[in-house]
Formats: C-alpha cells, structure tokens, sequence
C-alpha cells in the first residue's frame, strides 16, 4: 500500500509557496532599504547667470559654487529678461530646508512684496558688511538688500542663519553695468 497522503502534498506545497513569497518579500525590502536615501534633482543655473550678466543694467550677484560642496543643492533657476530683469534661484539647503536668492531691477517695493509672502519686518541682519533688512513669519523667512539698481531677496523656510549663510556666500560683478 502506498504511504501518500494528501495533507503531506499540500502542506509541501504550502511550504514552498510560503518560502518563494518570503523571499520575494524579503528581496523588495532590501531594494526599499537601499534606496532610502532623498533624491533631491539638481540644477545647472551658470547659464542662466551669462544670460542674466548681458541682460542686466547693474552688478550682478551669483551664489557661491562652495554652497554645492557644503550640501547645498541647486533646485531651480528662473530667469525673465522680457521686462524687467528677474533672476530666482532655488536651493535644498544643508539642513534640508529650502532658500532661494531673488534678484530684480523692478519696483523694489514689489519684489519685496512677492518675495517675503506674510513675513514682517522684524530688524536687521548683518551679513559680509552690510545691513539686510530681515521679515521673520511662523513658516518663513527673508533677509532683504535694497541696491541702487537691484533688489536682493534671501528668502525660503530656511532659518535666520541658513538664509544669512547664503547671503554671505553671494558675490556681487560688475559684469552688468558695462
């Protein structure tokens, strides 16, 4: 007489079936784990500043190539020279933050205004020898610089600090006002 038993197959085919799905699950959790870390897509925005040098009637003022190398990541660029000249820069900040530097020779007023969202004036910073005018809300935050030509906006959820590093790592050429 034979020895087999239907309850032995099924349950030798439950086992292996349990033990593909484990391993299938198991297989897919360490993809998930390898890949855990942020993909933050960054930017090349140096064209965008030989555009902005030719376009611009006045001084213009970069970011600092060091920001990358101290984990700063480039996010956005937006440059409209059609009236007047606006440059944004986007960056994902060390702190996983985020700050942008703005830079228009439109109605000051109005850069400051579409700059700085419901932030107020609360005092001022000093930042690399001069004076910016710093807006503080709940959620953000702005360091304001009123040029002769040019309006500058540091500004972004990024704290004080944050905001007063990039400020600090702006350099300003006289590449425009040629």
């Amino acid at each position: 007489m034979s020895e087999y038993s239907r309850s032995n197959a099924t349950f030798k085919n439950y086992a292996i079936s349990l033990g593909i799905l484990v391993a299938i699950l198991l297989a897919m959790a360490f993809v998930v784990a390898t890949r855990r870390g942020e993909h933050i897509p960054s930017v090349d925005y140096r064209p965008d500043i030989d555009v902005l040098r030719e376009a611009a009637d006045y001084p213009v003022t970069v970011p600092d190539e060091d920001l990358v190398d101290q984990g700063w990541t480039p996010t956005s660029s937006i440059l409209d020279v059609t009236g007047p000249v606006h440059w944004s820069v986007g960056f994902a900040t060390a702190e996983d933050s985020h700050a942008r530097l703005i830079q228009s020779d439109d109605d000051p007023a109005s850069v400051v205004s579409d700059s700085v969202e419901d932030a107020e004036p609360v005092g001022t910073v000093a930042v690399g020898g001069r004076e910016w005018e710093h807006y503080d809300s709940a959620d953000w935050g702005a360091l304001v610089l009123l040029e002769d030509d040019v309006t500058l906006v540091v500004a972004g959820s990024a704290d004080v600090d944050e905001l007063a590093h990039l400020a600090g790592g702006l350099t300003t050429d006289p590449a425009g006002s040629d």
